[in-house]
C-alpha cells in the first residue's frame, strides 16, 4: 500500500482559494480516470492548512498516476495556479498497511431487509420540510443520492417515498434521501399550481414556472446540508438525481452547490421545453455553471427529447463532464416514455451504475 499525502500552507487570506483549486484538481483527476482522493482541513502553528491524501495499491499504480498528472496540460495549469497561492507545499509518500482507499459500489442483498425509510425533518429557509431516508443493509457510512420527486407528489398523497428507485440504489450500497420540497407531499408550503396559475404555453406561465422551480432547487441544496451531517452518510460522496420537475431542480441545485459529487437528470422539462423559452434559458445557464459530472437521460417517446440533446450540445467543448443517453421507446404513450426513471430501472440501471461507479 502506498499513500501520497500533500500539505498546502496558504498565504494569508488564501485558504478558500486554495480549497477551491484543490477541489478542481480532484475533479480533474476524476476526469482523467484517477481516484479523487480526500481533502482535509487542519491547523498548524502558522495558521490553517489543507491536506490531500490518496491511497494506491502498489508502486506501479502510484507511478502510473504520477505519469498521468504530468502528461495532462490542464492539471499542470492547476498546479501553477495553486503554487501562486501558497507559502509552502509538502509531499510525503508513505508505505504500510491499514489504510483503505475509497470503496467502489458493492452488491448488497436486500433479502429480508425492509425497503422502508426513516422520516426526517430539515430546515429550508424559514420552513421545516420532510424527507425520507433509505439505508442499505450494513453498518455504513454509505454514499447517498438525493432523489427528487416530480410535480405529481401532491400534499396528502399516500405515495410518498419512491421505494422502487430506493431499492435499486440500496442494492448497490447507496443510501437514498427523498426530500419533499415546499408545497409537496408531507412538507408545508404553497403547491406549485397555486403559484404557476397562468395558462400553459403563455409567457406568464413560463415566467412563473421558472421562478417557482428556481426556489424549489434551494430546498434540494438544503436537503444536501441535512444528509451531510448524518453519521450514516459518507461526507463528500453525495450525488443528486431526479425526473421531470425533479430533474429540473436537480440541474439547478447542482449549479448552486459543488458539494454534490455528480448529478443525473431524467427527462428534465420534457413536458414544458418546447413552449417555455425562459425555462429553457434558465436550465441551459444552470448547466453551464455545473462543475460536477452530469448525466442526461430520456426515452425516445418522451414528450420532447430536446432537453437532453440541447443541453448536451450547449456543453459540448466546454470541458465539463457530461454524458447523455436517449433510450428506445419505453411503452406506447408519451406519459409512459416520460416515466422511464420510475418504471424502467431494468433498462437504465446498468449505465447509471457505471456512471456512479466512476463519479459518486
Amino acid at each position: 500500500m502506498i499513500i501520497e499525502r500533500t500539505v498546502y500552507h496558504p498565504k494569508p487570506g488564501q485558504l478558500e482559494a486554495v480549497l477551491g483549486v484543490r477541489h478542481r484538481a480532484s475533479l480533474r483527476r476524476r476526469i482523467l480516470g484517477l481516484s479523487s482522493g480526500r481533502i482535509y482541513l487542519g491547523e498548524s502553528e502558522h495558521g490553517p492548512i489543507v491536506f490531500w491524501e490518496c491511497a494506491f495499491r502498489d508502486r506501479d499504480q502510484h507511478r502510473s498516476d504520477l505519469a498521468a498528472r504530468e502528461a495532462d496540460g490542464e492539471f499542470s495549469g492547476i498546479r501553477r495556479e495553486m503554487t501562486a497561492l501558497l507559502d509552502r507545499f509538502e509531499r510525503c509518500i508513505l508505505t504500510g498497511e491499514g489504510h483503505k482507499s475509497e470503496a467502489l459500489l458493492a452488491d448488497h442483498s436486500l433479502d429480508g431487509h425492509p425497503v422502508a425509510p426513516r422520516r426526517l425533518t430539515f430546515p429550508s429557509g424559514d420552513q421545516q420540510l420532510t424527507g425520507y431516508l433509505f439505508l442499505p443493509p450494513g453498518p455504513g457510512p454509505f454514499p447517498c443520492m438525493v432523489t427528487n420527486h416530480g410535480s405529481g407528489l401532491t400534499q396528502g398523497s399516500t405515495e410518498i417515498c419512491g421505494p422502487g428507485t430506493a431499492a435499486v440504489l440500496m442494492s448497490a450500497g447507496i443510501a437514498c434521501f427523498r426530500p419533499h420540497r415546499a408545497g409537496y407531499g408531507d412538507s408545508p408550503g404553497v403547491p406549485w399550481r397555486q403559484e404557476v396559475e397562468a395558462e400553459f404555453g403563455t409567457e406568464a406561465y413560463d415566467r412563473q414556472l421558472a421562478r417557482r422551480i428556481d426556489r424549489e432547487s434551494d430546498d434540494v441544496v438544503a436537503a444536501l446540508a441535512a444528509v451531510e451531517s448524518l453519521p450514516e452518510i459518507r461526507p463528500g460522496r453525495i450525488g443528486v438525481i431526479g425526473s421531470s420537475f425533479g430533474a429540473i431542480v436537480t440541474l439547478l441545485a447542482a449549479s448552486k452547490s459543488d458539494r454534490f459529487r455528480c448529478a443525473i437528470d431524467f427527462a428534465g422539462a420534457a413536458m414544458n421545453w418546447d413552449r417555455t423559452p425562459e425555462l429553457r434559458r434558465t436550465m441551459i445557464e444552470a448547466a453551464r455553471k455545473v462543475r460536477i459530472p452530469l448525466f442526461l437521460i430520456q426515452a425516445a417517446n418522451d414528450y420532447s427529447i430536446r432537453p437532453t440533446r440541447e443541453i448536451a450540445e450547449a456543453l459540448a467543448g466546454s470541458g465539463q463532464v457530461v454524458e447523455h443517453q436517449i433510450y428506445p421507446a419505453f411503452g406506447v404513450t408519451k406519459d409512459e416514455g416520460h416515466f422511464l426513471f420510475r418504471d424502467g430501472a431494468v433498462l437504465w440501471w446498468p449505465e447509471v451504475r457505471r456512471f456512479l461507479e466512476r463519479w459518486l
